[in-house]
């Protein structure tokens, strides 16, 4: 019997996926890419949530029991995700922990329409809803402005936002997968403080010994910044969107749910940074 876990080349899958082998808990990382990608180590199956035979070769030769899902990038993801919820647990999956975002909501196209169908199907489920992640700050684009320009470019003005590590997401969700009992509700998984990126700057700067500045555009110049470094232009007003939501403190907010499922607080931006601060210094 094994755990499956989607998006095997994303932040949280690969993470999740080491807490399983810790403990000689048996999972399949699944990819697009299958046996030729290897993510933090760990071999990967093919699993396309576009291709359905992917779905039936992988049951067929498994026994899988809970899922870890994330977001796909394709039109209307709830479809396919919906489907295949519904393919799975005919197959035997009893558990499905689904990683959404701060903005998910019951019912509200995306990840809303996946809450809700994991109510309606009536099986054991947890939603996962993270703030934004602190390893888009290493990420090539983030980590680029830093390194070589030390700039962080956002729309985000002084928005507060919680910053969480991909860390934490994953223990929580570790947690939610392999636990006696299932937990049928949300999780706001968020970090210890509410930052805003003119705080994430001067902590930067603190940590990288030279000065990072946090440089406010609006609206229409973020878009065309992000369009310029290549990002299409749907991306890029999709990305601007959620930074114009934070400076509105769309994700402001405190939560205890690190601490209660996993024993300890959320790790503090000030800790990833020490962690990390080699690879901004290696531009």
């Amino acid at each position: 019997m094994s755990i499956l876990l989607t998006g095997g080349s994303g932040k949280t899958a690969p993470r999740i996926a080491s807490l399983l082998a810790a403990q000689n808990k048996p999972f399949l990382l699944g990819s697009r890419q299958g046996l030729d990608a290897i993510s933090n180590g760990h071999p990967t199956v093919r699993f396309d949530l576009s291709d359905e035979s992917s779905w039936e070769k992988l049951f067929k030769n498994t026994q899988i029991t809970a899922v870890y899902m994330m977001e796909p990038r394709i039109s209307q993801p709830w479809v396919l995700m919906n489907k295949f919820i519904d393919f799975a647990n005919q197959n035997g999956v009893n558990r499905f922990v689904l990683c959404a975002g701060t903005s998910a909501a019951i019912g509200k196209d995306g990840m809303g329409r996946v809450w809700e169908h994991l109510i309606q199907a009536g099986v054991d489920y947890c939603v996962l809803r993270p703030s934004w992640f602190m390893e888009n700050l290493i990420e090539p684009g983030l980590a680029t402005t830093i390194g070589k320009l030390n700039k962080i470019f956002t729309a985000t003005q002084t928005g507060n936002i919680p910053f969480i590590s991909a860390d934490d997401i994953s223990e929580v969700a570790y947690h939610a997968l392999t636990d006696e009992k299932s937990y049928n509700c949300d999780f706001r998984i968020l970090g210890p403080e509410n930052l805003t990126y003119d705080q994430i700057a001067e902590t930067l700067s603190e940590v990288l010994g030279r000065e990072i500045e946090h440089v406010k555009l609006d609206e229409a110049n973020r878009i065309h910044g992000l369009v310029q470094a290549g990002l299409s232009n749907y991306f890029a007003g999709f990305l601007t969107r959620l930074e114009v939501l934070a400076s509105e403190d769309f994700e402001k907010g405190t939560s205890n749910a690190v601490e209660r499922m996993t024993g300890h607080p959320p790790k503090s931006f000030k800790t990833f940074a020490e962690e990390n601060k080699d690879i901004w210094l290696s531009y």
